[in-house]
């Protein structure tokens, strides 16, 4: 293989790798947006007794593994009760763990949903728990784990 040849191949992997992370941007939205419509109607019994449930327009600056700076519009989602709230915030795409981090904010835990893709390109959410430096063990996101994330923080 010539020297050009080398060179084209790189370019050619390159061009793709921007293409693929561009591809992945614009997807994030809607994923994350799957998500919170799910939450929502988990959480649809509690909203019809008074809790409220509302969006926040965002802003997201992140890097993506091929040093691409990306920047783009996604909303929180803001679960209110009892004068406290909960902000679900899709911080980042790109993570080493997983395809996509939204954090949760609590007083006293780093919680977060972790999305994961398998091999069928099939899109799986996960709650961890960060305590005290240590990460517990993800697990899987479910009407029940979620609805003990919401009680906990808005004390229910």
């Amino acid at each position: 293989m010539s020297k050009a040849d080398e060179l084209a191949a790189k370019l050619k992997q390159t061009r793709h790798t921007h293409a693929d992370a561009a591809l992945e941007i614009d997807c994030w939205p809607a994923q994350v947006y799957d998500l919170y419509h799910r939450i929502e109607a988990w959480l649809q019994p509690v909203t019809e007794v008074g809790l409220k449930i509302r969006r926040n327009p965002t802003h997201v600056c992140e890097t993506s593994p091929d040093g691409e700076p990306h920047d783009y519009a996604i909303d929180q989602l803001v679960i209110e009760a009892n004068d406290r709230s909960l902000t679900f915030d899709p911080i980042a795409r790109f993570t080493e763990d997983g395809a996509g981090r939204v954090q949760i904010t609590l007083e006293d835990r780093n919680t977060y949903l972790l999305r994961t893709v398998d091999e069928h390109h099939e899109s799986h959410w996960w709650l961890q728990t960060v305590e005290t430096g240590q990460e517990l063990d993800a697990i899987a996101l479910t009407e029940n784990n979620l609805l003990q994330v919401v009680q906990e923080g808005l004390g229910l």
